[in-house]
């Protein structure tokens, strides 16, 4: 892929623009160090059935986002991988915590970003306008998914589920003190969270369901991810197309998520 100016990338045509973003995201460079590849591409959105509709304009706003959203996937999903390697014999515990605190701390923020993503994203899919907030993100988005009819209200538990991630492990390492200072007191030297890397793979597992509902299909499935429990039974909820349950519950997940 050769090296392009500002005013090349703006006078792309559409199509050349999806092209370029998936040879980024299908690089070899992902493997070589160290990834699996995760399969994802802007074309599955750019042709699906619902983005085909989009006046022109409205389409490339949708592929950038989708790229942003399938990039920030790989970035976190990288950072995961990343290898420790060891100094001195004397220094391996300590470095060993500080090399894990400072990844997990980029997995946090960077979910969060990939979570931003998917709210903007999805919204975008479901109305065809942009994603527009005023204090809180999650609140619109909410708000969005309780409106009868909207079959993207089949995301409610995985964004919850996101929303409870963002809450109890990311907003202190931006807009204040950091938890990671304390808990690196309190843990072993070569203890990794694992729940760290839980939003990364609710959002991995939803990519089929939002090209399901983009082509104007109903997911035939529940998207399990992280904790398992309550993943089906609000799919069967949802299917039930019973819009006073469904919104009530709505409000149970996002008041006590999962």
């Amino acid at each position: 892929m050769k090296k392009i100016t500002d005013k090349e990338l703006d006078t792309l045509e559409t199509e050349e623009l999806v092209s370029r973003m998936d040879e980024v995201l299908s690089s070899p460079y992902w493997q070589r160090r160290g990834n699996d590849i995760l399969n994802l591409n802007v074309h599955s959105i750019y042709n699906s059935s619902v983005v085909k509709k989009f006046p022109q304009t409205f389409q490339r706003k949708v592929v950038y986002k989708t790229f942003g959203f399938l990039l920030q996937l790989l970035y976190t999903d990288f950072s995961t991988s990343a290898k420790f390697f060891q100094l001195q014999e004397h220094d391996k515990e300590d470095s060993k915590q500080l090399y894990s605190a400072a990844r997990n701390q980029w997995t946090v923020v960077s979910s969060r970003i990939a979570f931003e993503y998917f709210m903007q994203l999805t919204y975008m899919l479901g109305t065809g306008e942009e994603f527009k907030t005023g204090k809180s993100a999650i609140k619109k988005y909410k708000q969005w998914l309780k409106i009868p009819e909207n079959p993207y209200t089949y995301f409610s538990i995985s964004a919850a589920k996101a929303m409870e991630f963002d809450r109890t492990k990311r907003t202190p390492e931006v807009h204040a003190s950091t938890k990671l200072a304390r808990r690196i007191l309190l843990q072993s030297a070569t203890e990794i969270d694992n729940d760290l890397f839980r939003l990364i793979n609710i959002f991995k597992n939803q990519w089929q369901f939002v090209l399901d509902i983009a082509n104007e299909r109903e997911p035939n499935g529940w998207a399990v991810g992280g904790k398992v429990e309550g993943d089906k039974e609000w799919y069967e909820l949802w299917k039930s197309k019973d819009h006073k349950a469904i919104s009530t519950e709505i409000d149970k997940l996002f008041s006590n998520p999962q």
